[in-house]
């Protein structure tokens, strides 16, 4: 985790992205006032806000989609948080184990699904043995690792063979353009650096330890999907650089 001082202003975010709205607007003969909208925003930019990310909306129903799928099994939602995808694998029949480093995260997943288990444990070295369980869902949580190898090896290690491993992530394209994962924090604003992983990483990663792609899907950013910093200050900019792009990535992988 970053925090404020050690990371861009919100001011150098705004700035950026009526920067994207701006340069996704230039050759639209239709978007001449919003271009100028822009500019003026641009000059007028000097209040701060902070809040998270919503990319829930559109990785969700692809997510679920494909566990709607799965027959009832043993599943490890790995980098569980709270326990978003255990409670829903637990209210479709699976036997969930859910790992988080985070304690505060556990306890809160626990209170959640008291009959569910939970362990701490990092994505790059699970507290689980060899194939024990038939899948593994991992959330919105590779692209805060930096060896994405590392985590597939432990994904594919834990999983049977013939298991499914669903992992869905921040878009790479949104990464390298600057988007990250914003919060409040203590004296200011913090964020959570995210690693672009490009789609040939997650391949590679995947044949390097056994894995072969099933599917792969890309959903958009929507409307209610682009809650970022800017969404409140410069919502018409805040719209216009980022509706249409891919959002999410969802891979699912069978072992």
């Amino acid at each position: 985790m970053t925090t404020s001082g050690a990371g861009p202003s919100l001011q150098e975010l705004l700035v950026g992205v009526e920067g994207l709205a701006l340069l996704r607007q230039l050759y639209d003969d239709r978007a001449t006032t919003a271009r100028a909208e822009r500019l003026d925003e641009t000059r007028r930019l000097h209040k701060t806000y902070d809040r998270p990310l919503r990319l829930f909306w559109i990785e969700e129903p692809p997510m679920r989609h494909r566990i709607d799928r799965w027959t009832p099994g043993a599943v490890l939602d790995a980098a569980c948080g709270t326990g978003r995808y255990a409670a829903y694998l637990a209210a479709h029949g699976h036997a969930v184990v859910g790992v988080d480093q985070s304690p505060a995260m556990l306890d809160r997943a626990r209170a959640k699904l008291p009959a569910a288990r939970f362990l701490e444990g990092r994505l790059t070295s699970l507290p689980l043995d060899d194939g024990t369980v038939d899948a593994a869902v991992c959330a919105l949580a590779l692209v805060h690792v930096p060896d994405l190898d590392g985590a597939f090896r432990e994904l594919a290690r834990v999983v049977r063979p013939g298991g499914r491993v669903l992992i869905s992530d921040v878009h790479p394209f949104l990464v390298l353009i600057g988007w990250q994962a914003q919060f409040p924090a203590e004296g200011g604003r913090g964020f959570m650096r995210l690693h672009p992983h490009l789609a040939s990483a997650y391949v590679e990663a995947a044949a390097a330890n056994g894995l072969t792609v099933l599917s792969c899907e890309e959903p958009r950013l929507t409307d209610q999907a682009v809650a970022t910093p800017a969404a409140e200050l410069i919502p018409d900019a805040n719209r216009a650089a980022y509706v249409g792009l891919p959002g999410v990535i969802v891979w699912e992988f069978q072992r």
